[in-house]
């Protein structure tokens, strides 16, 4: 039988490898959660792709599983939190609904070329306003491609009727009634369409890429009520209460404060530590926004190659299993040497914590201090603390 508490934290982490679906108490820990996997397709060095339908389909089977499975009512839950793969796009017919290309994956480098040409000429003025180089990693120049590439989409663009996303955005839409096209500012913040001083779309930065503004969602705080799950979903209707990139989320888990500083351990390891309210350069480090409200929350990032698909070559080859984590937590250490001043602590989550010797290794390396999360899942902790 279901608690009755009204205070239950349903969150989805739509991630690269799988959708986890958890649900959190009042007390913010985990009553129970399930996985369900997702594929990716590798075309050749340079392409990375997954198709959309199942990244809904997969993540609409995960809140069902979780909510049904602990007989869970209206009102026994708050609303519905997301975390999300951040660079990852999709573009879609509004009329239809039908994505016009496969999702392209953060990990898609098939732009790098456009993305040289483009640094050179606008490079400055891009990082002035994102914070971030252009690289192909972040979701702009994947976008790019797609309206280069296909007709379909450019037919579309040119009859308004295209919408554009991160996965978050595309889940929204495929889930809300009315359908919602929004994403949080987190997810906009890594397009390299988003100014991160002004918390909006650059008109000036759209032009520069080619891309059309009336195919992009509205950008919001990451902890909104952006619409309401179409009650076929799960029989009944739940607000959506916050949404968030998958890297911030779980710096929200850390704190909130000036200097906190964390890092995941994931299917790739990333670094990220709060500035505050000011805008900063580090050399060797991104800018981005932190999980913010009406005024930008600054934060530096950093990401490291390896990181969980490594891990699991060698999960069950124990001397080898150790040299690969003492790998990742090297390149993390370095990372950790540039920073001036340092953290007093670093934050750790994400899977390869549950290797019990990583925080240990990781102090050792960087001298800093390591504290495990209080759970491994700490994208989805942060989210579950939006919603409160």
């Amino acid at each position: 039988m279901a608690a009755r508490s009204k205070k239950h934290y349903l969150v989805l982490d739509l991630g690269t490898t799988g959708v986890k679906a958890l649900l959190f108490s009042e007390n913010l820990k985990i009553i129970t959660h399930t996985y369900l996997p997702l594929h990716k397709k590798k075309i050749g060095k340079h392409r990375v792709e997954q198709d959309p339908t199942e990244l809904v389909a997969k993540s609409i089977a995960a809140i069902r599983k979780v909510v049904k499975g602990k007989r869970l009512k209206k009102e026994h839950i708050t609303g519905l939190g997301l975390a999300n793969q951040r660079e990852t796009i999709v573009l879609w017919d509004k009329t239809t609904g039908k994505p016009v290309y496969p999702a392209i994956v953060w990990q898609d480098n098939r732009t790098q070329k456009y993305c040289d040409g483009i640094q050179k000429r606008h490079g400055k003025e891009i990082l002035h306003k994102t914070g971030l180089p252009v690289l192909p990693y972040f979701s702009a120049s994947k976008i790019k491609w797609v309206l280069d590439h296909v007709p379909a989409a450019r037919a579309l663009a040119k009859e308004k009727k295209l919408a554009i996303g991160t996965v978050d955005s595309w889940f929204l839409w495929n889930v809300t009634a009315p359908r919602i096209h929004a994403t949080d500012y987190t997810n906009a913040s890594r397009t390299l369409l988003f100014n991160i001083r002004k918390l909006k779309w650059d008109r000036s930065l759209l032009k520069i890429f080619g891309i059309p503004a009336s195919a992009l969602p509205r950008a919001l705080p990451s902890k909104f009520h952006f619409g309401d799950l179409n009650p076929r979903i799960l029989g009944f209707k739940l607000p959506v209460l916050a949404m968030c990139g998958d890297q911030q989320a779980s710096l929200f888990a850390a704190g909130t404060a000036p200097g906190t500083a964390k890092v995941t351990y994931g299917t790739g390891a990333f670094f990220m530590q709060i500035l505050g309210g000011k805008y900063e350069r580090r050399p060797g480090f991104f800018t981005t926004i932190a999980a913010s409200g009406k005024r930008p929350v600054f934060a530096l990032e950093a990401k490291v190659n390896q990181g969980a698909a490594d891990v699991l070559k060698v999960l069950h080859q124990p001397l080898a299993l150790h040299r690969t984590i003492a790998g990742i937590v090297e390149e993390v250490g370095e990372i950790l040497a540039r920073l001036n001043p340092q953290p007093a602590k670093v934050i750790v989550d994400g899977g390869i914590t549950k290797y019990r010797k990583l925080p240990a290794i990781q102090r050792a390396v960087s001298g800093i201090r390591a504290e495990r999360q209080s759970t491994p899942n700490g994208t989805a902790l942060g989210v579950a603390k939006l919603m409160r």
